[in-house]
């Protein structure tokens, strides 16, 4: 017999909310990416405006870049089952299992910019890329629109200035992707636009999902002790989801 969680739960050992993984995914891709940049810079082993890509090349900073990818990345990919939790509860349908696979390729994208550079295997560094921002491309398209239904529910007074936020933020993504696209072509100049283009694509991608957290504000992550069957048992469970043991 399936029982619901809340039936057997007793003690609450401690709960954590979601949201302040966005401010902490935020902080950790800005900070991190710029303390490998100034280092970089301070050593000259990159101009002024360079790639992001060209963090990965030389030691000391290219520790320090693929522990932060690595971590900006999981937070990225582990972000999507919460948010898959609260939509598919919600909304129903494959859009939200969609827009989770997307945002899950991206994180592993970012993962793997990180683990193999440009001056390694070209190839492979070139599909993170492509997983990286496309991945994210496709998750912002499904979820600004799902999103807005439910931030109307939930969040009526925000709502509408959350999506212009968030349909801005995703106008000025595909802009600086297909000005970036040019700039590999050779139409728009390289040097310096190709880089402007790259790290504007990177802090948008961290705006983007930090914006998130009003959406998932109310979702906690949980421990907690239950008496089933007399015994007390140590269980994991999401707050203001049903699930079902």
């Amino acid at each position: 017999k399936k029982l619901l969680l809340r039936d057997i739960m007793k003690t609450i050992i401690h709960s954590y909310a979601v949201y302040r993984l966005f401010d902490f995914f935020m902080v950790a891709g800005t900070l991190g990416l710029g303390i490998c940049y100034a280092i970089a810079r301070y050593l000259g082993h990159v101009s002024t405006f360079c790639d992001i890509s060209s963090l990965v090349v030389e030691l000391p900073e290219r520790i320090i870049f693929r522990m932060n990818f690595s971590l900006v990345g999981s937070l990225l990919a582990a972000m999507a089952f919460p948010m898959h939790s609260m939509l598919s509860e919600k909304v129903g349908g494959c859009w939200p299992a969609v827009a989770a696979t997307s945002q899950c390729l991206s994180g592993l994208g970012v993962i793997l910019v990180g683990a193999c550079g440009p001056t390694e295997i070209i190839a492979v560094h070139l599909l993170a890329a492509v997983l990286g921002f496309g991945g994210s491309a496709i998750a912002q398209i499904i979820y600004n629109v799902i999103l807005y239904g439910q931030d109307k529910a939930n969040i009526p007074d925000s709502a509408k200035k959350i999506c212009a936020i968030r349909s801005v933020l995703s106008v000025v993504f595909f802009i600086c992707a297909i000005c970036l696209g040019l700039c590999e072509a050779n139409i728009i100049p390289e040097e310096p636009y190709g880089h402007i283009f790259e790290w504007s694509l990177w802090f948008n991608l961290l705006f983007w999902y930090w914006t998130m957290k009003f959406d998932l504000k109310d979702f906690y992550v949980g421990s907690g002790m239950d008496t089933l069957d007399g015994e007390t048992t140590p269980i994991q469970t999401a707050g203001r989801v049903p699930l079902l043991l």
